[in-house]
């Protein structure tokens, strides 16, 4: 039996190594075939909105960051959207965001649209923004944190490993997969989970000028659609991108007539659709498996 399960975890090992590793390959190809990133600038065009695009799992804010901070410093655009269409991701990048957006909006003005979903840490990287759109059915909400710490004890036991752990102190190992958790370890993990969801329920009724013991009932981790959140008051009422430059503009000072539209500027690539699929893949081990990793994600 032991024999089986090693033989087991040896190909299971083999096939998702062999299904990354070529995840990999294709992800290199497209990144090296889309090096060179177009934009779609015309100097004639007036009335300028850059779209910054927040699509995927949240995994790193690198890029989000660079293109809000070219955007805010460009002088031949006149407002922002952010364009949000995530479920969350890590808590550290979805804080970054937020953090930038925030400060960002002094400068130029901000507005963030909601795709088919923004929650989580998608929802906590809007809130920063001057205003809020949504469609009635963009599922966002799912204010909370959640740790998945996965254990492999019994099939340790099974085959008969066995994982030596030398420490210095008693939770320099917490959540370590190889041996049962302890209830030292849980109460220091929900401690640590406490701290962060705290942050994202601050942020929330800060920014949007919320009771915290009436909204409080909403910030469950339940998912909600676009117009609960309108009646909650976590956005501002319903639009698309062109809703949401335009008021980027009227905030900006700049009133266009109802036969007006902004022009938007996005960062073209066309290959970015299979790159975020692919960074999507390739994450998925990192948060299925990392032993300590706070997720602002929605289930």
């Amino acid at each position: 039996m032991k024999e089986y399960f090693l033989w087991l975890a040896k190909l299971i090992t083999f096939v998702v190594v062999m299904i990354f590793g070529v995840a990999m390959l294709i992800t290199t190809i497209i990144a090296a075939s889309s090096q060179k990133i177009v934009e779609n600038l015309d100097v004639k065009d007036e009335h300028r909105v850059a779209v910054v695009k927040l699509h995927g799992i949240i995994e790193d804010s690198t890029d989000v960051l660079k293109e809000l901070y070219k955007q805010a410093k460009n002088d031949t655009i006149d407002a922002i959207v952010l364009d949000i269409n995530s479920p969350g991701g890590a808590v550290g990048p979805s804080q970054a965001i937020f953090s930038a957006v925030k400060k960002l909006k002094k400068m130029k003005p901000i507005v963030a649209k909601m795709d088919t979903v923004a929650a989580s840490g998608g929802l906590y990287s809007a809130l920063g923004a001057s205003k809020i759109y949504c469609q009635p059915g963009t599922m966002t909400g799912s204010i909370g944190v959640i740790l998945q710490l996965p254990n492999f004890t019994e099939i340790a036991k099974e085959i008969g490993f066995q994982m030596v752990t030398i420490k210095s102190g008693d939770l320099k190992d917490a959540g370590n997969a190889f041996r049962p958790m302890t209830d030292k370890d849980r109460e220091y993990f929900k401690n640590t989970i406490n701290v962060a969801y705290d942050d994202f329920l601050r942020d929330v009724v800060e920014s949007r000028g919320l009771d915290v013991a009436s909204f409080k009932q909403y910030a469950d981790g339940r998912v909600i659609l676009g117009t609960q959140a309108v009646e909650y008051g976590l956005v501002d009422g319903f639009g698309d991108v062109y809703d949401a430059a335009r008021e980027s503009l009227k905030l900006a000072g700049i009133e266009l007539k109802e036969d007006e539209f902004p022009s938007l500027v996005y960062k073209e690539n066309k290959f970015e659709e299979f790159r975020e699929l692919f960074s999507s893949w390739m994450s998925m081990p990192e948060i299925l498996g990392s032993r300590m990793r706070l997720m602002y994600l929605m289930q």
